[in-house]
Order: structure tokens, then sequence, then C-alpha cells
């Protein structure tokens, strides 16, 4: 008997001791950290944090990192019971949906369920200092971690860890850096238990944070679901308000109000101080025991989530910019401006102007696809449309070159398309389309980033649809020049009968040659453009 009273009496220390340091993103999603001492001093070891949020929410994470890329998330949504929830550990691989990962030492404690409006997943980590891409140390003083939650949809009601989850709005996602100030202390089994809070909800019952936490999130329904103030003052005074108060003391008071603090150096009137002290020791209104909820005016902005603009972050958005600016210039503005000219241009040396400026275009996207390699491999979007895309068209515009001196060669050697011109021609209109198209991709994809610009996605789609439709009708009019004079140089119709030409067939007149010689060398000096 004696050696359960002394466990007991260690097991509510430790618990006392706990120390839990608690951000919130809103007043309705939070998150607690307890960093026990051990794990405190070594740098590893167990950890435990708490996932609170709205059982409406479709699920809530919580991940260590500073971005989605290797990032060590735990997902949690509503089980399929509608009671309980379901922890979900998953590797972060970029933008993407999270994969789930079984390598996670995690295990869901007690307290974790569904109640009072609220799903709550306390959660033991043993493994969290690291894991495939990242680690963690719990002896420095901070450490950067990433959340996200999708308030729309409904629960997930699923017991399936590998669960599809919806993606997150671009405003409810963030990346911050956690103080391990407050977190580190204790060595609870469970901090975030104590006892059980009363309710009517089935399934496992969330219970009350204890230990010292910064905040703690406060219930969507019951007796302490109230906003953090809902007093407010009248918009107007009743007429006869002033009425029902006194304007003076009473008369029988003045006569004994005392006029100055007792002097005498004991008894009583000792016990009063003797100047405005910045707290009374033992004043009653100091015993109170307050809840500190998280939407309340002490805990802003301290334990609001704010998010982290690293100089990683600053320099992908930097690239970005840069980026989306050199191949918005190669294919809205140099590829189809190269080949306008090559359709309507009409002077000397016209084709190596046109061969230089597309490769100078090219250039500006090598720089622009150099960029755009370097952030999807970072981001983890190497799968996603709009690189893959991108790296076809650079393959493909590689071969470009090599197409177009074939076809100009044979062109001169055929004196008109050969296979080769058809396959230079028809490979750049497609090229400048995709490129636009991939374009407008490139700003959805920019949106996921949290970098988009919806006012410059409108401007981009507005400018390279007036581009392309110039050029397509460039494209049009220079094909109809092209065939006009193709009509205008072609030799004259000599007659059919079949009298006339085996004749002349057989008595070749120096004039037909002369004639003939005449009519390649027209094709020497005027020729359409290829």
């Amino acid at each position: 008997m004696k050696n359960v009273i002394v466990a007991t009496l260690l097991g509510l220390a430790s618990r006392a001791t706990a120390q839990i340091a608690t951000v919130c993103a809103n007043t309705d999603v939070c998150y607690g950290l307890n960093i026990p001492s051990n794990t405190a001093s070594s740098g590893s070891g167990d950890i435990f944090f708490q996932i609170s949020a709205p059982s409406t929410y479709q699920w809530v994470a919580l991940g260590q990192g500073s971005g989605m890329t290797n990032a060590n998330i735990f997902v949690v949504y509503v089980s399929a019971s509608g009671n309980n929830v379901t922890l979900s550990p998953r590797k972060g691989t970029g933008h993407v949906e999270p994969t789930y990962s079984n390598s996670a030492q995690v295990s869901l404690l007690d307290g974790s369920g569904v109640s009072n409006g609220k799903m709550i997943a306390n959660v033991k980590c043993s493994n969290c200092q690291s894991w495939s891409g990242g680690s963690m140390d719990f002896s420095s003083s901070s450490g950067n971690w990433i959340h996200a939650f999708q308030s729309s949809g409904g629960p997930l009601k699923s017991d399936d860890t590998s669960a599809s989850i919806s993606q997150h709005g671009q405003s409810d996602a963030a990346a911050f850096s956690w103080s391990f100030a407050n977190a580190k202390g204790g060595n609870s089994v469970n901090p975030f238990t104590t006892s059980v809070a009363s309710g009517s909800s089935s399934g496992a019952t969330v219970v009350a944070t204890s230990g010292t936490s910064s905040c703690v999130p406060r219930p969507t329904t019951g007796t302490f679901a109230a906003a953090a103030s809902t007093t407010t003052w009248p918009s107007t005074i009743p007429s006869n308000f002033a009425n029902h108060f006194p304007t003076e003391f009473p008369s029988e008071w003045r006569s004994n109000w005392p006029t100055a603090r007792p002097t005498d150096g004991g008894g009583y009137y000792s016990r009063f101080p003797r100047a405005n002290p910045s707290s009374w020791p033992g004043s009653p209104w100091l015993e109170r025991d307050t809840i500190n909820y998280c939407d309340s005016s002490e805990n802003s902005p301290s334990n609001t989530i704010v998010p982290l603009q690293s100089t990683s972050n600053k320099r992908i958005t930097m690239m970005l910019i840069a980026h989306g600016t050199l191949a918005a210039l190669a294919f809205v503005v140099f590829f189809p401006a190269g080949a306008i000219a090559m359709r309507l241009g009409n002077f000397p040396g016209l084709i190596w102007f046109h061969a230089a400026f597309q490769i100078f275009a090219y250039v500006v996207f090598i720089a622009a696809f150099g960029l755009g390699v370097y952030i999807a491999n970072t981001e983890g979007l190497l799968s996603n449309y709009h690189p893959v895309i991108g790296i076809v068209l650079f393959v493909v515009i590689f071969f470009q070159p090599i197409f177009g001196f074939l076809h100009h060669n044979l062109f001169k050697q055929y004196n008109g398309r050969t296979f080769w011109s058809y396959i230079h021609i028809w490979l750049g209109r497609i090229i400048i389309t995709l490129g636009i198209i991939n374009g407008g991709l490139g700003f959805m994809l920019a949106n996921t980033l949290g970098n988009g610009s919806h006012s410059g996605m409108i401007a981009y789609a507005v400018i390279a649809a007036i581009v392309w439709l110039i050029y397509v009708l460039a494209t049009v009019l220079g094909e109809g020049r092209r065939r006009m004079r193709r009509d205008a140089d072609a030799p004259p119709k000599y007659s059919e009968s079949p009298v006339e030409t085996p004749l002349e067939s057989l008595n070749p007149s120096p004039e037909r040659g002369a004639r003939d010689a005449g009519v390649h060398g027209y094709y020497g000096r005027r020729k359409a453009n290829p």
C-alpha cells in the first residue's frame, strides 16, 4: 500500500512539472508540445504533442520541417465511428499529398477522441528526433514546424491511415518556428491528461489540459464555448439611468469617514499597506482558478502562429519570379516574334535573322529552364504537369535548329518543301502553343506554393492569348502569300496536244532551253519564303 501511495505521489509530481507550449493558428486550431526533461537534455527521446481542431474539419496536420518537402507530418481526422480520431504519419514529398509512412514510432494516448465539437489527438512520438530526410534537436531553443488544415468538405470519417485528403487552402497552412522554452520539463507519461472532463459525447473522452500550458483551445460547445469577450456596452443610455445612482455620500457618513490612515505601528491597522503595491500578497482575487484560452487577449500574439519567412523561402520566391519572367519572354515574345518575321518578312538574310532570333529565344528559355528544374526538385514538384511539359519542350527545342538546317538546305536543293520542312514548321507551331499554355499551368502551380498572383495570371492570360492570335493570323497570311507567289512563279503550261508534244520532244529548240533556263533563273532570283 505504501509503495502504491509513493508511486502515485511521484506520478502527480511529474505531471505537475510538465511544461506544455501551445500555439494556435486561429481560435479553433491549436497545437501543444511537451519535451520531457530527459529528452531536452539529450536532444533525443520521447516527445508529446497535441493536435486540436473542430470535429467538422476534414483533417488537421502538424509536421516537422521548414516545408512540405522531406517533412515528418502527422495528419489527424475523425474515425469511421465519428467518436474517435485516426492518426496518420506521413512523409512530405513536396507540394503534393503526403504519403503514409510506417517508420514513425507514434501512439495515441488517453484523452484522444471527439467530444464537445473538438477532435483531439494526444500523441507520443519516440523517434521524432530524426526521420527520412530530416532531423530535429530537442535540446535546442526552437525548431521549424509546419501545420495545415482543411476546414471544408466535412469530417473524413475514416480508419484508413492512407486515406486521400483534399488539398488545404493557401491561407490554411504555414511554416513557423516553435520556441521550446515553455515546452521543456517533466517526465509525465501523458502530460495532457489529469482528469476526465464531463460531457455527453460518446467514444474517447477529451480531457483537461494539465501542466504549465501557455493556453488551451476553447471548446466549441458547452458552458465555456462563448467567445473571448461577449460583453458589450449599450449603444444608448436610458433617460432615467442617472436617477438610480446617488450623487453624494449620505450626510451621516461624512463625519465618520477617516481622512488619513491610522498611524499606530501595530495591531490590526499594520496589516494595511502603506503604499500602492504592484501586487497584494494573499489577495483573494489572485487565487481564482482561471482557464487560459488561446483566443484570450493575453495570448495574442505570443501564442499565435507566425508564418516563417526564411531566407530559403525568399530565395525560392525570387527564383519563381525570375523563372516566370524569362519563360514568358521566351514563349510569349521571342519565339512568336521570330516565327512571325519568317512568315511576313521580306528582306535579304531573313532566314539567318530567323535562325539567330530563335536561338536567342532558346538561350533565354535555358535560363528559365534551369531555375524551374531547381525549384521543382527542391519543392518535390518534378512529377507535376508544368515541369514535365517544360522538360519535354526543352528537349524538343534542342533539335529544332537541326531540323531547320535540313529544311533550308533541302528546300534549296529541291526548290520546295520536304519531309524535314514540315517537321520543322509544325514542331515550331506546337512548341509555341504548348509553351504558352504551360505558362498558365505555371501560374496555377505557383498558387499551390503560396506565391501565386491572381492579377498576374489574368494579365498573362490576356497578353498570351492576344500574341497567340496574332501568331496564328501571321501564319495564315504567310501561307496565303506563299501560295500566291508559288502560283505566280509557276512556268507556263504547254499544250497537251498529242501531236505537238511528241514533235517538240523530238526536236528540242534552243529557245526552249533558254526558256527553261530563264524559269530556273527566275526561281534563283526570287523564291517564296520556305
